[in-house]
C-alpha cells in the first residue's frame, strides 16, 4: 500500500531514512520510499496496511520525536493517469458506494505540476458524480486528489486517516 510523504525543502534524504526507520519500525522489513517529480513529495510503498501505519503515527506523536523531517502523512488508495475522465471513472466506481447515505463528504484537491485546469473546476467535475450531503468544514469522509504531475492519487480518508505534524493531531 502506497503513502504520500510530504518533507520540507532540501530534507528529501533526511526525510527518506526517516520514513523508512518509522515503517521498519512499524513491521515492514523493507519498505521502498521513492522521491517523486513534484518538490517535496515523497511516495513510500509498504506491505502495511497504510491506515494502520497513519493509527501508529499518531501514537507516536508527539511522545517521542521522531518526525523531524516528514511533515504529513495520506494514504493512497488509487492511482490514475492525470485525467479528468480517468479520475471520474475511480470516483464512480471505487469511492462513490463507500460514501454512505448518512454520511458527509467534502473534496480536496491538491495540484502540482498540472496547469490545465483550476482547483475548483477539478472539484465541480469530478463531484457531480457523489450524489451526497457535503460538509465542508466537519465532513465524515474526504475524497482527496493529490495531482503529481502525470500521476494521481485518489482516497477516501475519515479526517482521522491523515496524518501531520503541521496540523492539530
Amino acid at each position: 500500500m502506497d503513502l504520500l510523504i510530504s518533507y520540507s525543502w532540501g530534507n528529501y534524504f533526511p526525510a527518506y531514512l526517516e520514513a523508512v526507520r518509522l515503517l521498519k519500525r512499524f513491521g515492514d522489513p523493507e519498505p521502498v520510499v521513492e522521491k517523486t517529480k513534484v518538490w517535496g513529495i515523497a511516495v513510500a510503498h509498504t506491505i502495511l496496511n497504510n491506515r494502520v501505519v497513519i493509527q501508529k503515527c499518531r501514537e507516536l506523536y508527539p511522545a517521542e520525536p521522531e518526525f523531524q523531517f516528514t511533515l504529513k502523512w495520506v494514504p493512497v488508495d488509487f492511482w490514475v493517469e492525470t485525467d479528468l475522465d480517468a479520475m471520474k471513472k475511480v470516483i464512480e466506481k471505487e469511492i462513490r458506494d463507500r460514501i454512505q447515505e448518512n454520511e458527509t463528504w467534502a473534496m480536496r484537491v491538491e495540484k502540482r505540476r498540472w496547469q490545465r485546469y483550476h482547483t475548483i473546476e477539478i472539484i465541480e467535475y469530478l463531484a457531480t458524480s457523489i450524489e451526497r450531503k457535503v460538509a465542508l468544514r466537519h465532513p465524515d469522509k474526504i475524497v482527496r486528489i493529490d495531482v503529481l504531475g502525470s500521476k494521481t492519487a485518489i482516497s477516501l480518508l475519515k479526517p482521522e486517516e491523515i496524518f501531520s505534524i503541521t496540523l492539530p493531531v
